[in-house]
């Protein structure tokens, strides 16, 4: 016993000491900033690469088109139009994400914010573009005042208002799909004008006088139509009243097309991996915040467009004036194309998914299978939805809003896991 006494002791010792080897806090892993930037950077180059052969194939579609205008290659234009801005919208939100301009950019106009104003304003006024059916004469397209050039089309855009906007995909659009889907593609057969909107010297006429004669012009036609109806006269003044400016709205469309392309070049070339000037900026020793902002990117984008615009427009107005896509009627799409553009990007190789799993695995599972679950019931949604009366669209579209709050719910556990501060969550959860 007396032997054993000591050793007992010394085990009661080394019992007494062992919280203190506890409380030995062991180094926590570090975010693996490289890994995540590398994997955002290729994101983004890749996305922005497939929307820029989306917007050539559409631009080559164009081209057809308005070499045999018919309704066949019109339908062709308005597919690869619908193709091309889907493959946008996944990397739309990319103008968000840490980045220098060189001066020259802010120069000649050409910053990131610039470039997407020109890309994707959104609502627009159909009216400023070209004609409604109230009034034939309206729009860039009939006004002769203006020339049709990448400098007169670029003066026009958001000249007095933010709708009104006179580049980018949303007023090829309206070029495309006219009002209520209802183009024609006798609009773009190259015509001569069958009535006359202006006088000879349009530079001495003044904005009052020239919507003074396209008034007078479009009620004479009105009286016309209207005195032909009651002597059922075999030419209708639908014929005279038709679309005019055939060759302005041709030659409009094309240059839409075409500078279209060149911004998402100009945004191509600089998330370009090896040289690109935003990508260079990543390879700077600022991983952390530029981490945070990007993920802070897509959860900003889940909240302000998807759920405070998209979703809460279609569930809150009942006659829908500022949609996304309100000629195409694609709105549900828009909003799938966003969503699956966040679930590539925290999903692909060594991306943010990885990085939470490797920590948190049931987080990351969590979060992974609300991905697809609200992609999948977006997807089951037609785009006709847009179409229903507001109680049928509120009862459609609660379920995809909560599981979006869900989602928001799940990526802001997963910044918790990486450690990354985040905005407060500003909506109810409850």
């Amino acid at each position: 016993m007396c032997v054993l006494l000591p050793l007992i002791l010394v085990g009661c010792d080394n019992l007494l000491e062992s919280p203190k080897e506890k409380n030995v806090h062991t180094p926590e892993v570090k975010l693996n900033g490289d890994s995540l930037l590398s994997a955002a950077n290729l994101f983004a180059y890749t996305q922005m690469s497939d929307a820029l052969s989306k917007a050539q194939a559409l631009d080559a579609v164009i081209t057809s088109f308005l070499h045999h205008p018919n309704p066949l290659s019109l339908e062709e234009a308005q597919s690869a139009w619908k193709t091309a801005y889907e493959s946008y919208l996944k990397v739309s939100y990319f103008d968000q994400v840490p980045r220098f301009e060189k001066p020259k950019f802010h120069e000649d106009l050409e910053t990131y914010a610039n470039i997407k104003e020109e890309i994707d304003s959104w609502p627009i006024e159909a009216g400023y573009i070209d004609y409604l059916p109230m009034y034939p004469l309206s729009g860039i397209v009939n006004d002769l005042t203006l020339k049709i050039s990448h400098e007169g089309i670029l003066e026009q855009h958001g000249f007095s208002d933010r709708r009104f906007a006179s580049l980018g995909f949303h007023p090829m659009e309206f070029l495309l799909f006219g009002e209520d889907g209802k183009r024609s593609a006798k609009d773009f057969i190259p015509q001569e004008n069958s009535m006359e909107t202006v006088i000879a010297d349009t530079k001495q006429i003044s904005e009052t006088e020239r919507a003074k004669l396209e008034a007078e012009a479009f009620e004479e036609h009105a009286k016309e139509h209207e005195q032909e109806a009651h002597t059922d006269s075999n030419h209708s003044a639908s014929t005279q009243l038709g679309p005019q400016n055939h060759n302005r709205r041709r030659e409009y469309l094309r240059l839409l097309s075409a500078h279209i392309v060149k911004n998402l070049q100009k945004l191509a070339d600089r998330w370009e991996p090896a040289h690109g000037y935003y990508a260079k900026q990543w390879r700077q020793p600022q991983q952390k915040q530029n981490i945070e902002r990007i993920y802070q990117a897509a959860i900003d984008l889940l909240q302000t467009e998807v759920l405070d615009q998209h979703l809460y427009i279609l569930q809150s107005q009942k006659d829908l004036d500022d949609l996304r896509s309100p000629f195409a009627a694609q709105d549900i799409s828009n909003i799938r194309a966003l969503l699956e553009g966040i679930e590539v990007l925290f999903s692909t190789e060594s991306g943010f998914l990885a990085e939470i799993k490797g920590r948190e695995a049931e987080v990351a599972d969590k979060l992974t299978a609300q991905f697809k679950r609200l992609i999948r019931d977006v997807k089951k949604l037609p785009n006709t939805v847009v179409k229903e009366p507001l109680d049928k669209r509120q009862q459609a579209l609660k379920p995809i809003q909560t599981k979006l709050v869900q989602l928001l719910e799940l990526m802001y556990a997963g910044a918790d896991v990486l450690g990354l501060e985040l905005k407060q969550l500003p909506v109810s959860t409850s």
